[in-house]
């Protein structure tokens, strides 16, 4: 996918965020901070591979509502998965982007 096309196709936000990614880390990180203090609050999703912090940004505010303070981004490499029938080259996951979302105080 070229740059111009890829740009054009995330400008949609529903197409940049694919899913909340739910572990017990990230519930940990989501509800760290309490009531008290918001700011350490941190939600993880899977977004698109070609997608940059600012799109991630505009896709999140414009789906959620809310203010984006800081974006950490991190590529999850594609693991090998278990093949059944002997001789067989193993298969592998997609490739992933993963992006950790602090929200401001407001």
């Amino acid at each position: 996918m070229s740059h111009n096309r890829a740009s054009q196709h995330l400008s949609d936000p529903y197409s940049v965020i694919r899913r909340p990614i739910l572990t017990e880390k990230s519930h940990d990180m989501a509800s760290a901070g309490g009531e008290e203090d918001p700011s350490k609050k941190r939600y993880t999703f899977e977004v698109h591979v070609k997608a940059n912090k600012q799109q991630i940004k505009k896709a999140v505010e414009a789906a959620f509502g809310v203010e984006v303070d800081a974006i950490n981004t991190m590529i999850v490499k594609p693991r090998q998965k278990a093949s059944r029938g002997g001789a067989k080259k193993p298969g592998y996951t997609r490739i992933k982007k993963k992006a950790v979302i602090r929200l401001t105080k407001g």
